[in-house]
């Protein structure tokens, strides 16, 4: 090695210490002074973040995490992102270009990661010596959406966990890949696409409404009570069951289930069906590699009337009224 290189090494040693302890001076002063130095708190050994973007204009929600929960909650009073259990250092949450941002795959010896279309997004050693007594909970992102923003493009990637979405109406476009981990959606309305992709796991839509609907699960099931113009379920090692709230006799359909059966109403087959009506355009596609395609029209639970509780018997305790007969 060069003298000049071994110089230059002895130097990043020592400035490296020096930012060691410089950062454990600063924590330890903080701690005195009951400072606070990161933007997490702790709660019963968990972490927790929140990220406020009320007042920025935001249209796309990009998500793109490891082993995590992510729960989308509309109709919400606050815009925010909460945050549990995400490392203090390992994150990022921000707006830009109108897209609302959460990523954790967050790398310090990677540039790119670090700086990010000219923002510094590294937030300081400090993070890196944080206090170590913080318990290892399972992660979880929440982020609310009032009523005030349009959001046109929801965008979920997630390597490992449940993805779940709950009523929303604006015309939003979904797009939803889990690696591993199930997605469950209800009660959303959109004259656009909702996507998702499956590795292993499984999808429950309850009342979802679009325009197309494409779903697929490599190892899983899919259940859906839906509505849309052209549906596209495709189960490769699992079942597809569709309960469709608009009226099945306006579909043509392609359905195969090669190694199980296929249920079209009161209609059962065997291996493949097919209907085609030039006079239609709406579709239902549906295979199920080694399980069952069921298509119904969906029919609502009946309410059942409580019962009434006849134990209880009133009784009538009050004497009979007194009659005066007048001598004649």
């Amino acid at each position: 090695m060069k003298p000049v290189s071994i110089i230059f090494l002895i130097v990043s040693i020592i400035l490296v210490i020096a930012g060691l302890l410089t950062c454990s001076f600063a924590m330890l002063q903080a701690n005195r002074q009951g400072v606070d130095l990161y933007d997490t708190k702790i709660v019963n050994g968990q972490s927790e973040a929140q990220y406020d973007y009320s007042e920025d204009s935001v249209n796309k929600i990009q998500i793109e995490v490891g082993d995590c929960d992510v729960h989308i909650v509309c109709g919400a009073e606050e815009n925010k992102v909460v945050m549990n259990n995400f490392s203090s250092a390992g994150y990022i949450c921000e707006v830009t270009n109108g897209a609302l941002i959460v990523e954790d795959t967050v790398n310090i010896f990677n540039i790119t990661d670090i700086i990010e279309n000219g923002k510094i997004r590294f937030k300081g050693f400090r993070y890196y010596l944080r206090d170590r007594k913080i318990t290892a909970g399972s992660k979880s992102l929440t982020v609310y959406i009032s009523d005030k923003f349009d959001i046109k493009i929801i965008d979920v990637k997630v390597s490992k966990g449940d993805v779940d979405v709950i009523g929303y109406t604006n015309n939003t476009d979904y797009k939803i890949d889990v690696t591993t981990g199930k997605f469950t959606a209800e009660n959303i309305v959109t004259d656009s696409k909702v996507g998702v992709q499956i590795g292993k796991g499984s999808v429950n839509l309850q009342h979802v409404s679009a325009k197309n609907l494409e779903i697929t699960v490599n190892e899983g099931s899919i259940m859906a009570v839906v509505s849309a113009n052209e549906i596209t379920a495709e189960a490769k090692h699992g079942s597809v069951r569709i309960e469709s709230e608009a009226d099945l006799s306006k579909y043509n359909f392609v359905l195969k289930a090669p190694a199980s059966t296929i249920t079209l109403e009161d209609l059962i087959k065997t291996g493949n069906y097919f209907a085609n009506d030039a006079q239609l355009s709406n579709f239902i596609h549906a295979t199920a590699g080694y399980g069952t395609v069921v298509i119904k029209t969906y029919v609502a639970p009946e309410t059942i009337e409580p019962i009434p509780d006849d134990s209880e018997t009133v009784t009538d305790t009050a004497e009979p009224a007194e009659t005066t007969e007048k001598a004649e």
